[in-house]
Order: C-alpha cells, then structure tokens, then sequence
C-alpha cells in the first residue's frame, strides 16, 4: 500500500474504515511517528480520524485537496510539524480550543478568507497566523 498524503490529502481515499486507519498510520510510522495510532471515525468527506500520540489525545481531519486540521490535547507541535512534512504545506494558523485542545489548519491556496471568518471570535483563543 503506498502510503503517503498523495494518496488520502491530494486524491479522496477509500471509504473503508480499515484501509483508511492503515493508510493513515503507515503514512505517519513511515515518516518516523512511530507512536501515532489513528482510527477512522467519519469515511466521508470531510474525513475523520481520532487517536493519540505518546501522550496526547488526537484528532485529524480534513477535506481532500482543501484543508487539513490537527486538534491535540496536550499541545504536540512536534506532531504539527510531521503533519507538515507529510502534506509538504506549512500551516496557516494554530489556535487553542474552550476544550483545551491546540490547533493547526493547513489551507491549499489562499488563507486570507479563512483568517478573515476565525478573527476575535473566543472560540479562537491565542490566534497566531503562521503564514
């Protein structure tokens, strides 16, 4: 199985729950995040996935070609910069949740709408722009 982000960010996966938690996993072991364990939690677009990493709680979820969030609790910005490296896109911005959870977003193209909709709203707390 080739494992990398051409084959679940660039095109749209498979809509299986096992190859997709594999495809995912591989991708993550083969770019030496040998502790990531995602589980597919929506197979639809956008696509879901929950697990953790050494001691964080994980979520990962994205729209094929469009956009990519990372949502850990703890904060893993080593994880961030993994997920960067497998999507060889830097992120647009992180921000903490009310929930307590660090997070990155990834945007193909432009970020300034996005930006623009996320701005001094409190569910967007310590909004950096790292783009």
């Amino acid at each position: 199985m080739t494992t990398t982000s051409l084959t679940w960010f660039y095109k749209t996966p498979e809509h299986n729950a096992y190859l997709l938690g594999e495809r995912l996993r591989t991708s993550f072991w083969d770019a030496r995040f040998g502790g990531v364990w995602l589980e597919a939690v929506r197979t639809e677009s956008p696509f879901l996935m929950h697990g953790h990493y050494q001691d964080s709680d994980v979520e990962l979820e994205w729209e094929p070609g469009k956009w990519c969030t990372l949502r850990t609790d703890p904060a893993r910005p080593d994880l961030a910069k993994g997920v960067s490296n497998l999507l060889g896109l830097k992120p647009a911005f992180t921000y903490e949740t009310q929930q307590g959870q660090t997070v990155w977003e990834w945007l193909v193209g432009d970020a300034h709408d996005r930006w623009q909709a996320i701005q001094g709203k409190p569910q967007f707390g310590k909004l950096k722009r790292l783009n």
